[in-house]
C-alpha cells in the first residue's frame, strides 16, 4: 500500500496535544477475538517475521497489542494491519491501533497516522491534514526526523497548517541534521531556491551531497548531473557517471534511463551496447517514456544495436502514448521512409506536426526539410510551412531557404518576413531584407513593421531615419508589438518634437488608408 508521501524542512516546537479522543476499549480485530491462550512474545514475533510467517506476526501481534500499555505493539499491529500482512489490510482497525499508541506517546504510530490522515486510503479514514500536523508536531517536537520532514512539507503547501517557508525551512533543516535523507535533499533545494531561507549554492551543494551519500536515489541523479556538467561543482564525468549507476541500482527509474542512454552513446562513459540495453529495458519496464523512445531508436539499428524494426514501433508507440514528442518524431520518420509500415507521408506530417506543438526542434526541423523539398505541397497551405522552414533554414538547410524565397517572390507574407529575417540574421543582402520588410509591412506585417524600423533605426539596407523608423515602430506597437513599444521610446528620445509630430502623422496616415473600406481613400 502506498501511503502519503511528502519531501522536508526544520524548527522545534514545543509539544502540541494529540487533541485525539481516548478509547474506552481496544479495536476489536478477527486477531483479537480469536486470539489464542498462548500469548507469543515479541522476540517469537520477530522470529516469525524474519521467517515470513506473517500470519504468526499477526496473531502475535493482535495478542500483545491487546495488554495495557503495550504501545510499541499497537503500533506494529496497526501497521500490519494498514499493509495487508499475514490477513486483509483493515486501514480503519489500523487507524484505532494506531491511535491508542499515538496517545502514549509513540512517535512512529503518530507519523503513521498522520500519513494515513493525509492519504484518503479506501476503507480508512477521511483526509484531515489538520489532525496529521497535530500529530506531527507532537511528534517532531519529541525529536522525529520523519515528523519533521513531514512538517516541513505540510508547511511549504500550507496543508493543515499556515504557509511558511521559513518555518519549513526550519523544520526540514531538524530533520536533516539527523540524517534524515529527503529533509536534505529537500534541503539542498531550498537552499539553491532561497525559499525561506538566504540563497546559498555551497549549503545546496552540501546537503546534496549528504542526501546522495545516504543512498538517497533523486539526490544522486542531480548530483551525478551536477558533476557531468559542471554546474556550481568541478566537472568530472567519471563521478558523475559512478553517482548515476549508483542511483540506478537503487532503483531511480530516471538514472537507469540516462545511463542507457549514456552507454549507448558513449557520452562520457564507454560506449556499452548491451549495458545499454539493460538499464533502458530496466527503466522501460517501470513505465519510462524517454528510456522507451531512446530504445525505439536504438532498435531501428543505431548504435551497433541489432535492428528490430517492430520492436521499435512498438515502443515509439508506447513512449507516445506517454506524450513523448521525440517518440512522435521517431514514428513519423518511420511512417516517412516506410520502415515496418507502409509509407504514409499524410500521418507522418500530423505526428511531426504534434510534436511540434509540444516544442520538438527535431520535429520542426523535419517539417522544414519536408517543406523545402516540395513534399508538403498539397497537404498543407504554404503559409503554414514558412516558420518550419525558417528553423530549418537557421540550420543551414539551403533547399528550404530557397523554397522560402520563392514563396515571398510569389507575395506570400509571411515567407518576405521571414526569408528577411533570415537574410538579417546572416547580414548579407541588408538592402534585400529591407525591401522584403516592406512588402509585407505594407501588408499589415507586424513582425515585418518591427522590424523595418529596426533597420532604420540602424540604418541597415535603408539610409539612417529616426522619423521613418518611429514611424514602423509606431504602427507595429498599435498591433500589440512590446518590442516595438520599447524601441519606440529609445527612437523618440534621439528625435525632435517636430520629428515626432511627423512620425505620429506619417503612422495615422498608414493606419487610417489600411482600415479605409476598399476602394475609398482616408481621409
Amino acid at each position: 500500500m502506498t501511503l502519503f508521501r511528502f519531501a522536508p524542512l526544520c524548527l522545534i516546537l514545543a509539544a502540541a496535544p494529540l487533541c485525539l479522543r481516548a478509547q474506552e476499549a481496544a479495536p476489536a480485530t478477527p486477531e483479537t477475538a480469536a486470539a489464542s491462550q498462548d500469548a507469543l512474545t515479541m522476540a517469537e514475533v520477530e522470529q516469525a517475521w524474519a521467517a515470513k510467517d506473517f500470519a504468526r506476526v499477526r496473531q502475535g501481534l493482535a495478542q500483545l497489542a491487546a495488554a495495557p500499555g503495550a504501545a510499541f505493539a499497537q503500533y506494529r499491529y496497526g501497521r500490519v494491519l494498514l499493509e495487508g500482512l499475514g490477513g486483509p489490510a483493515d486501514p480503519a482497525a489500523a487507524q484505532g491501533w494506531l491511535q491508542r499508541a499515538a496517545e502514549q506517546g509513540q512517535t512512529q504510530a503518530a507519523v503513521l497516522l498522520a500519513r494515513l490522515y493525509l492519504s484518503a486510503v479506501p476503507g480508512g479514514p477521511a483526509r484531515d491534514p489538520v489532525q496529521a500536523a497535530q500529530l506531527l508536531l507532537a511528534a517532531g517536537a519529541r525529536g522525529s526526523s520523519e515528523a519533521q520532514y513531514y512538517l516541513g512539507l505540510l508547511h511549504q503547501t500550507g496543508e493543515g497548517v499556515a504557509q511558511d517557508v521559513a518555518s519549513a525551512a526550519a523544520w526540514l533543516q531538524a530533520a536533516a541534521e539527523q540524517g534524515h535523507s529527503a529533509a536534505q535533499f529537500e534541503l539542498s533545494r531550498i537552499y539553491s531556491r532561497g525559499q525561506g531561507v538566504a540563497q546559498d549554492t555551497a549549503r545546496a551543494l552540501h546537503w546534496l551531497q549528504e542526501a546522495a551519500a545516504a543512498g538517497h536515489g533523486e539526490a544522486q541523479f542531480y548530483l551525478a548531473y551536477a558533476l557531468d556538467s559542471g554546474q556550481g561543482i568541478g566537472r568530472d564525468r567519471a563521478a558523475a557517471l559512478d553517482w548515476l549507476r549508483r542511483a540506478g541500482e537503487g532503483g531511480f527509474v530516471p538514472a537507469q534511463a540516462a545511463l542507457g542512454r549514456k552507454y549507448l552513446k558513449g557520452d562520457g562513459a564507454e560506449a556499452d551496447p548491451a549495458g545499454a540495453l539493460r538499464w533502458l529495458h530496466s527503466a522501460a519496464e517501470a513505465g519510462e517514456g524517454s528510456a522507451m523512445a531512446a530504445l525505439g531508436e536504438a532498435y531501428l539499428g543505431a548504435y551497433g544495436v541489432p535492428e528490430d524494426v517492430p520492436q521499435a514501433w512498438q515502443l515509439y508507440r508506447s513512449a507516445w502514448e506517454r506524450g513523448l514528442p521525440q517518440a512522435a518524431v521517431g514514428l513519423a520518420g518511420m511512417l516517412e521512409q516506410g520502415r515496418g509500415r507502409d509509407p504514409d507521408l499524410e500521418q507522418a506530417v500530423i505526428l511531426y506536426r504534434k510534436a511540434a506543438e509540444l516544442g520538438s526542434h527535431a520535429a520542426e526541423l523535419n517539417l522544414g526539410r519536408l517543406a523545402g523539398a516540395g513534399r508538403l505541397d498539397g497537404l498543407l497551405a504554404p503559409h503554414r510551412a514558412v516558420p518550419w522552414a525558417l528553423v530549418a533554414a537557421r540550420q543551414g538547410d539551403t533547399a528550404a531557404e530557397a523554397w522560402m524565397a520563392q514563396q515571398a517572390a510569389a507575395g506570400l507574407r509571411p515567407a518576405q518576413t521571414a526569408l528577411g529575417l533570415r537574410l538579417t540574421e546572416t547580414g548579407a543582402r541588408p538592402a534585400e531584407a529591407a525591401a522584403l520588410f516592406e512588402a509585407a509591412a505594407a501588408a499589415g506585417d507586424s513582425a515585418a513593421q518591427h522590424q523595418l524600423g529596426l533597420l532604420y533605426t540602424k540604418g541597415l539596407g535603408r539610409d539612417q531615419d529616426y522619423v521613418q523608423a518611429y514611424k514602423w515602430l509606431n504602427i507595429a506597437a498599435a498591433s500589440g508589438s512590446a518590442g516595438a513599444l520599447k524601441t519606440r521610446a529609445v527612437v523618440a528620445d534621439l528625435m525632435t518634437a517636430e520629428q515626432v509630430a511627423e512620425a505620429q502623422a506619417a503612422a495615422r496616415a498608414f493606419l487610417a488608408a489600411a482600415t479605409a473600406p476598399a476602394g475609398q481613400a482616408a481621409e
